[in-house]
């Protein structure tokens, strides 16, 4: 009977983690689409490309402010039905874009857009994590975070096939629809939040509190050092066509998912300090190939994106242990907006090292080595972060 019951928990404990990665597919595909989807939009807008970078940083305001401001006061909340009401947002603000031409209007739309998705990520990922046992966190982390890889597998080609046959409307169409889609799976699959609400949660934005929030972000600040200038890296540096860019991105997208799904597995196995060595010294690898020359654009994407998601979970699985279950649908908030501040200052500092249109070989090199750089104080950060839980732990 125990045998039945347990295994009756990790088959709704998997369904659960199946619909969380699927919120957070749609959640991503929502913010990551817009930029390509831009290049579409951008004349019936009447404003150059170049303006989705307007409209991009609008959405990170937004989740930033909401993601800090949420911090605060989302542990007073039912978790379940505010990631109900999240999506349904998500999806008809996502729609209203398709209604407008005015770019002020695209603008305000999209700042709301971020004031929801600073958040949803936040309260599922609580649900979830304290629905699991504490051995099956890690791979239970590897399961939503595997979703940023499908993105680019699935998502992204899906999104510029429908701007290019049917109209950039259709895209944002699909999406508002996997919004709806969510919303079912949320009333019959996510349990409530095991936490009750109302319960007020004594962490608070210290030093601590804010290296524990900003692990995530700082490990990604590396490979989002290089994502940008990623096409131009392969192609001008490299000697990659541009007719072959489709199958790296998707041999590389494979990659990181499935070293996703392995770090997750391997979580319960081995020690958060050889996992975050293991991805850096591979990480580190990845950078080498195209800073010594060789033109292996094939086992640069799928090194490069594989370490990067391995040592997002590696993270994630210490920084996971910091707040009590009453406490973590805050934390996670202030987690998602750490991420996207950082990711945004990463994509800054990476303009400001190729300050040239015409990018030559000493700046790419420049990046690469700022990028491997801050790469490797990873180990030594899960060092420190894993002795301030212990002395908590023994305190």
């Amino acid at each position: 009977m125990s045998l039945v019951t347990q295994t009756f928990n990790h088959k709704a404990l998997t369904r659960i983690a199946i619909v969380m990665a699927f919120i957070q597919f749609t959640n991503a595909l929502e913010y990551m689409a817009l930029t390509p989807v831009f290049a579409f939009m951008a004349e019936g807008f009447s404003v150059p490309v170049s303006f989705s970078g307007y409209a991009s940083g609008m959405y990170t305001l937004g989740a930033v402010l909401s993601g800090i401001t949420a911090f605060y006061w989302i542990d007073l909340f039912n978790k379940k039905h505010f990631l109900f009401k999240n999506m349904a947002l998500l999806g008809a603000l996502t729609f209203l874009s398709t209604l407008t031409t005015h770019f002020g209007t695209l603008l305000a739309l999209r700042f709301c857009a971020g004031l929801v998705g600073g958040t949803t990520m936040g309260v599922g990922m609580s649900i979830l994590i304290n629905y699991a046992p504490a051995n099956l966190r890690g791979k239970m982390l590897a399961t939503v975070i595997a979703s940023f890889s499908m993105v680019s597998i699935v998502g992204m080609p899906a999104v510029l096939f429908l701007c290019t046959h049917y109209g950039w409307h259709t895209a944002l169409w699909l999406i508002s629809s996997l919004c709806l889609v969510a919303l079912p799976l949320i009333v019959f699959i996510i349990p409530k939040d095991t936490v009750a609400s109302c319960v007020k949660a004594n962490l608070s934005i210290d030093m601590q509190t804010l290296l524990f929030a900003s692990c995530t972000a700082l490990v990604q600040f590396s490979p989002m050092l290089i994502i940008p200038v990623l096409i131009p890296l392969m192609t001008q540096y490299m000697g990659a066509q541009q007719n072959l860019l489709p199958v790296l991105f998707l041999s590389g997208g494979l990659a990181g998912y499935l070293s996703t799904k392995i770090t997750g597995v391997l979580t319960s196995h081995l020690s958060a300090l050889m996992l975050a060595t293991g991805s850096t010294l591979l990480f580190v690898v990845s950078l080498l190939i195209p800073a010594l020359g060789y033109h292996n654009t094939f086992l640069f994407i799928t090194l490069f994106l594989s370490a990067s998601y391995s040592r997002l979970v590696s993270a994630s699985s210490v920084a996971v242990h910091y707040p009590e279950d009453e406490q973590r649908a805050g934390f996670s908030s202030l987690q998602t907006a750490m991420m996207y501040l950082i990711t945004t200052l990463a994509f800054f500092l990476s303009s400001l090292l190729l300050p040239s249109q015409a990018i030559t070989k000493q700046n790419f090199n420049r990046l690469l080595v700022v990028s491997a750089l801050a790469a490797s104080g990873f180990p030594i950060m899960v060092i420190i972060l894993q002795k301030k839980l212990a002395k908590r732990t023994h305190s």
